[in-house]
């Protein structure tokens, strides 16, 4: 990809993000997914560094509690039913 399509698409996802265009972050997020998987490795400032790690850190404990709220759920879900009644039966 050329500098000019990289910085139209910077463009695009600022939009898309600043102006919480919901219908459009999953290609949004795609798209800038093949980007990251098609590297190796990169050079970027230090600051840069911390402010994804920190994102990174709330995605993944944002997702973690998912997780658990969803396992707690489904634990309360399949309880025994023993001495309910059925109110099909």
């Amino acid at each position: 990809m050329t500098q000019e399509q990289l910085s139209h698409l910077i463009f695009l996802s600022e939009v898309v993000l600043t102006a919480d265009k919901k219908s459009l972050m999953d290609e949004t997020l795609q798209c800038l997914l093949y980007i990251v998987k098609s590297l190796e490795e990169i050079d970027l400032p230090d600051s840069v560094v911390q402010q994804i790690e920190s994102l990174i850190q709330m995605i993944e404990h944002d997702l973690r509690e998912e997780n658990e709220r969803g396992q707690e759920i489904r634990s309360h879900l399949d309880w025994p039913q023993s001495g309910r009644r059925n109110p099909l039966g």
